[in-house]
């Protein structure tokens, strides 16, 4: 079986894009891990179980939330013998015959090389955010374990749904009816969103 994959947070493109025949589409924000998502862990089920063979994406940035989860997708595909076709990047990564093709192994391994920037930019990245987290006092010890820093924090599913809302507007009280949250945590995803340029009043 063939199947196109779509990632948009968009409502209305969502559901034009669902219409087609064997389409699958995933309506979330684009941080969320690909097998994290309902039909990106559909596919890999489908997958696993020999069910698909090809899948056809229009660039390879819907395959993951950052470049090593869209590289582990990739990987994942060549592994169980399913074609990759990227239409942006025009990237197709197996011949007619199944083989993966040469110039698909030197992109992934520019890809690695790219992805291993990005992790060490992580890094650095994490030790920022707990030295800028420890200035403003929010970052403390807990009987000898160091709190979450502010990456980790941001990346939870719950604080991703709650930050959607406040970015369209709803109200603490509103938003954490909607999530199923308390307002505190609310209120605490807020006051970090601000304090770290991820949310504008």
């Amino acid at each position: 079986m063939i199947i196109s994959y779509f990632q948009t947070s968009d409502n209305s493109e969502a559901e034009s894009l669902s219409k087609r025949e064997n389409v699958y589409v995933d309506l979330c924000p684009s941080v969320i891990p690909f097998s994290k998502r309902e039909k990106g862990s559909l596919l890999f089920a489908l997958i696993r179980q020999k069910q698909i063979s090809k899948v056809i994406v229009p660039t390879i940035s819907v395959l993951g939330r950052n470049q090593i989860d869209v590289l582990n997708s990739i990987d994942f595909f060549i592994q169980n013998d399913v074609s990759l076709i990227s239409q942006l990047e025009r990237l197709e990564t197996t011949d007619e015959y199944g083989r993966v093709k040469p110039d698909t192994i030197l992109f992934l391994n520019l890809f690695r090389s790219l992805a291993n920037m990005e992790y060490q930019n992580r890094v650095e990245s994490h030790r920022f955010g707990v030295q800028q987290a420890k200035e403003l006092g929010r970052y403390k010890g807990v009987g000898g374990r160091q709190l979450e820093s502010i990456d980790e924090f941001f990346d939870k599913p719950k604080n991703i749904n709650i930050l959607r809302h406040l970015k369209r507007g709803e109200s603490i009280r509103r938003t954490a009816k909607l999530v199923g949250s308390s307002t505190g945590l609310v209120q605490k995803v807020k006051r970090w969103a601000l304090d770290h340029n991820r949310l504008e009043l």
